[in-house]
């Protein structure tokens, strides 16, 4: 018994701790009996979300639209096995009509591929205006002059001075190494 009950005035001592020890077990019983206040279990399952209404109607109208394209579709196909029997790729139309300006365009481009014809022939007729073998000269000239003021000198000069040069047959100093390239 707590201190608190036991300072308190009773008439009969026996009757008060049965009283006590019913209401105690009563408790007990209430504790034991107790059902939780929050809810913890899942949420109930939606069922507009399993369904999903909009998602199913939207299917739907694209079925019936692809029936609705495949009954035209069809009915086209057999009025032309019953009628035509054959491909028609034949247009009258005014629209698809030859164009005006068909024989003016025609003779634009032979004029043009003439034109581009004889710029490429002169092009092909001109001389250089550079010379190959002056530049070869000069770069020789440079590369004794170099070789002259450099410091430490190159031990394969003399060597590079006589293979320095082109080839009699090749045009442009890069022809040689191009023609050595497999195909």
């Amino acid at each position: 018994m707590d201190r608190g009950r036991k300072a308190m005035p009773v008439q009969n001592k026996a009757c008060m701790e049965r009283y006590i020890q019913k209401c105690q077990e009563r408790h007990k019983q209430k504790l034991r009996d107790m059902k939780c206040s929050i809810d913890n279990k899942c949420p109930r399952a939606a069922s507009h979300l399993k369904t999903k209404a909009k998602k199913n109607a939207l299917m739907e109208d694209r079925f019936a639209q692809i029936e609705t394209e495949n009954r035209l579709l069809l009915e086209k196909m057999s009025h032309i096995m019953r009628f035509k029997g054959g491909i028609d790729c034949r247009n009258e139309s005014v629209k698809y009509s030859h164009s005006l300006s068909k024989e003016r365009r025609k003779r634009e481009l032979l004029r043009i591929t003439k034109e581009n014809q004889q710029i490429l022939r002169r092009i092909q007729n001109a001389q250089p205006a550079y010379s190959h073998m002056k530049w070869e000269e000069e770069a020789r000239k440079n590369d004794n002059i170099l070789e002259n003021i450099s410091e430490f000198k190159t031990r394969h000069g003399k060597k590079q001075k006589e293979n320095y040069g082109l080839e009699d047959d090749s045009i442009f100093g890069y022809m040689n190494y191009y023609d050595s390239i497999p195909e």
